[in-house]
């Protein structure tokens, strides 16, 4: 038997007929009415729709929000006979939902008796007496105590695949603010308590959207501030999805850099996108989940006012499917290839000579038993290592890379690479040396900031110098003045490194104001692909000129750089030379296997 989530959001069950001051709200097709037969056939022809995907299937019911219109106790009556006639109709286990309030859930007359009745009261107090209806509901439908106090209040399994997350994103909502809201703090230390034995991944489940499809911005309706807390938080506990409600429109767009979020659209709205999605569990060795959107179709004829029809993904702009995880990783597409510690190995002699002259000492690498070998055993074990014809630019080329984005996706291997840059700092000494952290490109950023926090010093960050053109004048300058040799020593911190150009351009080049005062520079980085042997020197203009047929036109003359790295690892380099569009058949024919970015795509236009 295959398993779906069926995904509902924003019944708005409305009074028909106003009842004790509460307002009507015309938006919806379930009503409180005199006759209940126009909300039934609403629901009756849903079940049909739906039934048709989750005959023979087990059912699991994720409703994000906004289930009555007002919080009215007799709202949440009807929603009751609603919801269990799907849940009869669609013979779904109790055990198998999650159910999520939303702003409209709370009872705001409720707090006004409060305020009214009594001069002072607690939080708890508050939030006992506005989610009071929906408490009652969700008792009588689920027959489980909803805890209104918890901003993580419920969570639901998954076939033993991951778990959604059942978050209170209305638990900061009164009489006034009706945006999403989260005590972050509460939310950690919820988080860290959840029985995760098989360490599944989490999926996000709030009714508040973090973004918006329709209005197409980025903030969605979620107070500022605490969205990008709640959004860092996600990301630091590898958490890349979000199924929400509240915008009345189905969507699915990413925001924070690689976190999905997807809105199932509001079940019953007349004037909006009435909608909703069943995510069915793909039977491949990967998680993964297939969007399926259905929406409302209104004809507007007598016999037929509304019919449910499939909407296709493409001209929704949303994904066919979302990948929650791999279960197993494929088999290393590449040799790794390491970097050999005789120098009599190498056939470049200028190199040996180089390196003769200076004694090869532990002091002059890196290397620890617990994070060089592991982190080449997370190489191995992620497949990080991939094969193929890369150009990242006009004289970055090669045959193999590394995927460190692919590795700092999980927390445990996040929390390693960063431990494993302060184990460098502090095996050099360099935290005494230093005056500047810069963490460089978008890794680099990520995996420097534990560093910059634990050794107290000033901290910026660069992109790489061949994408300045996709960041904003003020993100490729490092607003600190130099003028008076206040950074005498910098380090540097990025997750691959070759054989040292974009560094020496970024000293010589795009900062250079900056760094002709700066008397020495540190660089680590996680991993060395270049040819060299490893050494403290090989990043220096000096050194790398000695390399036959190396480029040295398009570089800077920097001599002045001590690095080392966590672990090498050699990629090899696109053999072609300056006429590489002409000779390279793979760039010449632009042959499907050729990977490009940045200044390179534009000549194959």
């Amino acid at each position: 038997m295959n398993s779906i989530i069926l995904h509902i959001s924003d019944l708005h069950v409305s009074l028909e007929n106003k009842v004790e001051g509460e307002r009507i709200n015309e938006d919806s097709y379930l009503k409180i009415p005199k006759s209940k037969e126009p909300s039934q056939h609403f629901i009756d022809k849903f079940i049909i729709a739906a039934k048709e995907e989750c005959n023979d299937k087990k059912v699991y019911l994720l409703v994000t929000g906004d289930i009555s219109d007002c919080g009215a106790k007799l709202e949440f009556d009807y929603a009751l006979i609603y919801l269990n006639a799907i849940i009869e109709g669609l013979k779904i286990e109790k055990e198998n939902i999650l159910l999520i309030p939303g702003d409209h859930d709370i009872n705001r007359k409720a707090i006004e008796e409060l305020k009214y009745s009594q001069e002072s009261f607690t939080n708890e107090e508050l939030n006992n007496s506005k989610f009071k209806n929906f408490s009652d509901f969700y008792f009588s439908l689920l027959n489980k105590s909803f805890d209104c106090n918890k901003v993580l209040f419920d969570v639901l399994n998954f076939e033993n695949e991951f778990i959604l997350l059942g978050i209170n994103s209305s638990h900061e909502v009164g009489l006034e603010k009706i945006e999403g809201q989260i005590n972050i703090e509460v939310f950690k230390d919820e988080l860290v308590k959840i029985e995760n034995s098989k360490n599944l991944k989490f999926i996000a489940c709030c009714h508040h959207n973090v973004t918006s499809s329709h209005e197409d911005k980025n903030r969605g309706q979620w107070e500022a501030n605490n969205r990008l807390r709640f959004l860092t938080t996600l990301e630091e506990n590898g958490i890349k999805y979000i199924f929400s409600g509240n915008e009345h429109t189905s969507g699915s767009k990413k925001c924070h850099g690689d976190i999905l979020v997807s809105d199932s659209g509001a079940l019953s709205s007349i004037r909006w996108d009435s909608a909703f999605k069943i995510y069915e569990l793909d039977n491949s060795e990967n998680i993964i989940l297939k969007n399926n959107i259905f929406a409302l179709q209104k004809p507007g004829t007598n016999d037929a006012p509304y019919y449910w029809d499939t909407r296709t993904n493409s001209k929704a702009k949303q994904d066919e499917c979302f990948t929650i995880s791999f279960k197993n990783p494929p088999q290393m597409n590449a040799v790794l290839n390491e970097i050999p510690e005789d120098i009599s190995t190498l056939s470049n002699e200028n190199e040996q000579t180089k390196l003769k002259k200076v004694a090869k000492s532990e002091s002059n690498i890196y290397y620890s038993e617990k994070y060089t070998v592991d982190l080449y055993e997370k190489v191995k074990e992620l497949n990080l290592y991939h094969s193929g014809h890369f150009h990242w630019s006009e004289t970055s080329r090669a045959h193999n890379w590394i995927d460190v984005s692919k590795l700092i996706e999980e927390k445990e291997n996040l929390n390693f690479v960063k431990n494993a840059i302060v184990d460098v700092i502090e095996n050099k000494n360099i935290d005494k040396k230093i005056d500047l952290i810069i963490g460089l490109g978008y890794e680099g950023n990520i995996i420097s900031s534990k560093a910059a926090i634990k050794f107290n010093k000033p901290y910026a960050f660069l992109p790489y110098s061949y994408r300045h053109d996709e960041h904003h004048d003020f993100e490729n300058e490092l607003n600190f003045d130099n003028s008076t040799n206040k950074f005498k020593s910098v380090l540097i911190v990025t997750d691959v490194v070759n054989d040292g150009r974009t560094i020496r351009k970024l000293i010589n080049k795009r900062q250079k104001i900056f760094f002709s005062n700066v008397d020495k520079v540190y660089v680590i980085s996680l991993f060395y692909t270049g040819e060299s042997v490893l050494h403290h020197d090989i990043l220096n203009y000096d050194f790398i000129k000695t390399f036959k047929n190396y480029d040295i036109e398009n570089d800077e003359e920097v001599n002045n750089i001590e690095f080392y790295t966590v672990k090498s690892l050699k990629v090899e380099k696109c053999p072609y030379g300056k006429d590489f569009r002409e000779s390279c058949l793979i760039v010449k024919d632009n042959l499907g296997c050729v990977n490009m970015f940045y200044d390179e795509s534009k000549y194959l236009k």
